[in-house]
């Protein structure tokens, strides 16, 4: 697993402070359906998701430039889509919409 994504992979971060962003309001956290978390070297989350729209791996790094990029990665963690330039208060609302959100729900 982390020889396919170690290219991704920049600088250390609080992977703990990482998960207070995603989990703010927690009730958005809650229909990614999380089924497992990966600490890839305090380097990278990896989180399991069963989204809507997505149910493989999102795996969360941090650049130099203290933004987020954001890598759905399918069940061999192969790349399928990377989104650069994720600024801690858009990142659980880019995550949200890539795996899960559907416009009828409302909070």
């Amino acid at each position: 697993m982390i020889d396919k994504i170690q290219e991704l992979l920049q600088r250390e971060f609080d992977l703990n402070e990482t998960l207070m962003v995603l989990k703010s309001p927690i009730n958005i956290y809650w229909t990614w359906g999380v089924e497992k978390m990966y600490n890839v070297k305090n380097q990278g989350l990896i989180l399991k998701v069963n989204g809507h729209h997505w149910k493989n791996f999102v795996l969360v790094t941090l650049a130099w430039n203290d933004s987020y990029t954001v890598s759905l990665l399918d069940e061999d963690f192969n790349i399928t889509k990377t989104i650069t330039e994720v600024y801690f208060d858009m990142l659980q609302n880019i995550i949200d919409t890539e795996i899960e959100y559907i416009e009828e729900y409302k909070f």
